[in-house]
């Protein structure tokens, strides 16, 4: 059983958590997909796309979890594009297809986002990875206090307003984990409401007999970052009770 989970932080003004991709609708999930929990990680540990090899090993060495303490309001944004008729063939540049403007067509696309956004998010090893082959906790939450490229909620527009605060913290699940850590930072809690939505990968994360309140499947599990190529997945959802807030904190 697993005794170890490295937890962190996400808080941004906007988050976009897609999953089923279109083209005129792009919308978004309401809590962190597993391939934007391991795109971040793989961000801060400056994993590129081409890294075939080490993309591989960041999917198979981690299991993920998150901690739904504010979802955010749906915003819908928009925006054109112009592309040509396949039948004009496939320009040699963008330079060239700008110059048959008369044959460009315009087109607008819908995108979603979750506007004030705050989770937890968990990982921890994955079963059965030989010990040296997965991903390293320690390191991997070094790489997040100094990340080696830019971080952010699931696209370029969606920066994190707050910092990661990434804390390795010893428990046997998910809830454990993310309970412990806001007991040892309390000003997280805020005012957050009292329960919070618990999201997990397998039901040995969650605690003993705990209830769960729907399960679903998410096609986010990355096969391949160069192809752009996820499989489906089983979530479990349940429900978590927050410690309460100090008073001393709550009277700031």
């Amino acid at each position: 059983m697993t005794d170890r989970w490295l937890v962190i932080t996400l808080e941004a003004p906007l988050a976009s958590f897609g999953e089923a991709a279109g083209n005129a609708q792009r919308g978004t999930a309401e809590r962190p997909s597993r391939s934007a929990l391991l795109g971040l990680a793989g961000a801060a540990l400056g994993l590129r796309r081409e890294d075939a090899a080490g993309q591989s090993r960041l999917f198979a060495g981690l299991r993920t979890a998150s901690l739904s303490q504010r979802s955010g309001k749906l915003l819908t944004d928009f925006h054109t594009f112009q592309s040509l008729p396949s039948s004009a063939g496939a320009p040699r540049s963008r330079a060239a297809a700008l110059a048959q403007r008369e044959e460009l067509s315009t087109s607008i696309t819908r995108r979603e986002y979750r506007m004030d956004v705050r989770y937890l998010a968990g990982f921890t090893a994955a079963d059965g990875v030989a010990e040296g082959q997965g991903i390293d906790l320690a390191a991997l939450a070094e790489a997040f206090r100094r990340p080696r490229f830019a971080l952010w909620l699931g696209r370029k527009s969606c920066p994190l307003s707050r910092p990661l605060n990434p804390q390795v913290v010893p428990s046997p699940d998910a809830a454990g984990a993310f309970l412990a850590y806001l007991e040892a930072d309390p000003a997280l809690l805020g005012t957050m409401p009292r329960e919070a939505e618990l999201a997990v990968e397998t039901l040995g994360d969650l605690p003993s007999g705990a209830a769960i309140s729907r399960q679903h499947t998410r096609r986010d599990d990355p096969q391949s970052r160069s192809s752009w190529q996820f499989a489906s997945r089983s979530e479990y959802v349940t429900g978590l009770s927050l410690p309460a807030r100090p008073e001393r904190e709550a009277a700031r």
